[in-house]
């Protein structure tokens, strides 16, 4: 009996030494530190406490601050007591957002309007897990040409503070309707220039007869005398539309981004130089020109979309005054043409240019403007929202 009392004992000193020398153990299932998208929510993964072979796991206590709504870091502690002794885990939680903002747009993805009739977007709302309503925030691109039935897309984007980015586009759809209410008006139209020999002489006479007009121009180099022209213009309540940087079909119209960089970077210029942000652009030769179809096959097809999309409006024309046909042709040619083509049922886009080497255009300007004021025409500048005339595409 002694022996067993003995052995009993020792072994209650041993599980004391050991419950003495031990001490609970917490394991985090999952990582220790985690990343959790706001999205997705915080789960919380749990844990397993041991003391020796026996587990403790019900005794554990947590306590969290973690706010799955709301970016930031946090903290979840477990502790654990047993046999007078504790343990403790804390897990790292980072809630991030990388959710895109939701775009929403009132009155549908796609609608239709009727050729002729004002658009006025129906609107959208922009709002974000993280930021809230940021739709003031959001930026939109493209235009609506209700001039010319086809169908336009409009592009909505919105970035959050944390860099995701939604888009959303819009489809509409011009069909065709009743006729423009703008009758007898002409809009007179100016490419290639500016010219030091023509352009101030056009200038001069539209300020004589009080006539506005559009200038479709290319690039003017850093002349102070271009400049001041083109300030000049702009003063006198004349819009400034980008005919292109170059007007060099054979580069032009190798590729779409070829084009658009065309435009771009007149435009830049127009903005730096000027203060002036044009709105229309005018394809060297028209839309329908076919000069482009042995540089590359089908680019006007892609390009009367693409600029459409990018927010340019693009006109050509239903009045020809054939000043194009030649250098310096016959003042009467010139002013025939325009009597001849304009109509009375409806608005007139006429093409003519002050590059130096049409002079007589200049010439021809102020019988044009008189004829026009005796028949009844009335004369306006090109305008966001048109008229504009689009030719059929040939390539």
């Amino acid at each position: 009996m002694k022996i067993i009392g003995i052995i009993v004992s020792i072994i209650i000193i041993v599980v004391g030494v050991v419950a003495f020398l031990l001490t609970p153990t917490i394991k985090l299932n999952g990582d220790p530190s985690m990343e959790v998208s706001m999205a997705e929510g915080y789960k919380e993964p749990g844990c397993i406490a041991k003391y020796a072979f026996w587990d403790i796991s019900s005794r554990v206590k947590t306590e969290s601050d973690v706010d799955d709504k709301k970016v930031g870091e946090y903290e979840v502690t477990y502790s654990v007591s047993f046999l007078k002794k504790s343990a403790k885990a804390v897990r790292k939680v980072t809630v991030v957002d990388k959710e895109p903002p939701e775009i929403k747009l009132q009155g549908g993805d796609e609608i239709k309007v009727e050729q002729y009739s004002s658009f006025k977007d129906p609107g959208y709302t922009v709002v974000d897990d993280s930021d809230g309503d940021i739709t003031q925030k959001a930026t939109t691109k493209g235009i609506v040409d209700t001039y010319n039935p086809g169908k336009y897309t409009i592009s909505y984007h919105a970035v959050d503070s944390y860099g995701n980015e939604a888009t959303h586009e819009r489809t509409v759809n011009v069909e065709s309707g009743s006729g423009s209410d703008e009758e007898k008006v002409i809009y007179l139209t100016f490419d290639d220039g500016p010219s030091s020999a023509v352009t101030p002489r056009v200038l001069d006479v539209l300020k004589e007869y009080d006539v506005p007009a559009t200038f479709f121009i290319l690039d003017y180099g850093d002349s102070e005398e271009n400049i001041s022209l083109l300030k000049k213009a702009i003063s006198q309540g004349h819009t400034i539309g980008i005919h292109g940087y170059s007007h060099d079909y054979g580069e032009i119209y190798k590729s779409v981004p070829g084009f658009m960089e065309n435009v771009t970077k007149l435009d830049q210029k127009i903005k730096k130089d000027l203060d002036y942000e044009p709105f229309v652009i005018r394809f060297p030769g028209g839309s329908s020109n076919t000069v482009s179809v042995s540089v590359k096959k089908g680019i006007m097809t892609e390009l009367v979309d693409i600029v459409q999309e990018e927010g340019y409006y693009y006109s050509d024309w239903n009045v020809d005054s054939t000043d194009a046909s030649g250098n310096n042709i016959d003042k009467d040619a010139i002013v025939n043409a325009v009597k001849n083509n304009c109509s009375e049922n409806g608005y007139n886009i006429v093409l003519m240019h002050d590059s130096n080497m049409k002079k007589t255009t200049a010439k021809a300007l102020p019988e044009i403007i008189e004829w026009a004021k005796e028949e009844g025409y009335t004369f306006k500048a090109m305008k966001r929202g048109g008229p504009t005339i689009h030719h059929d595409v040939n390539n």
